[in-house]
């Protein structure tokens, strides 16, 4: 079931302008043994199939996303110590597909997908690669340093340059976006700005 996902998201950035390098490398990567995790979020998404894998241009990756959920391992980046509530945690986690310790072994980029529910907002922060965000589902309003707030939705991207500061509110939300990375720091704990 993942190697379906990462052929539905090699396909969706070969379609998709600014990655189509990503879709060039993500090609033979080494498949790594990962331990399996769950997390409160993957029931949220499974819930949302009838919604989210019916129409749009990444419905097939949706599908194969909400097909694999067993089969991969979810993760969160922070915790209550970082001053995030339960309940925003109970609603937000992602899964590393590409990475060099993700499901599949890379050491020059990262795919993520990540899920965060209705209304949460995701506080400035900023890290070292550039980013490109691909949104499969749900909408969101990003709040990127130097522009407008911009709202994005499915098959909509969304760049950001290495340290550019940004945010997001999932408004209405919830939002699912594959994160592609590439530069320093792949797995290197984000900048976070002030909480508010």
């Amino acid at each position: 079931m993942p190697a379906q996902l990462l052929h539905e998201l090699t396909q969706l950035a070969a379609r998709t302008e600014g990655l189509g390098w990503f879709a060039a490398r993500m090609q033979s990567l080494p498949l790594l043994e990962v331990a399996l995790h769950r997390l409160p979020v993957c029931g949220k998404i499974s819930a949302l199939r009838t919604r989210w894998a019916q129409d749009g241009p990444a419905q097939d990756a949706v599908a194969a996303l909400i097909d694999a959920i067993p089969a991969l391992r979810w993760q969160q980046t922070y915790t209550e110590a970082d001053s995030f509530s339960r309940d925003w945690l109970d609603n937000y986690g992602w899964v590393n597909m590409v990475s060099p310790e993700g499901l599949y072994q890379s050491d020059e980029m990262r795919l993520s997908i990540g899920y965060w529910g209705a209304g949460q907002h995701y506080g400035e922060h900023s890290h070292a690669p550039e980013e490109t965000y691909l949104i499969l589902a749900g909408q969101a309003r990003f709040h990127s340093e130097g522009r407008a707030a911009q709202d994005a939705g499915p098959g909509d991207t969304i760049h950001h340059a290495p340290h550019q500061k940004h945010a997001i509110d999932m408004v209405p939300g919830p939002l699912l976006a594959a994160a592609f990375w590439r530069g320093e720091d792949l797995l290197k704990k984000s900048d976070l700005g002030t909480r508010e």
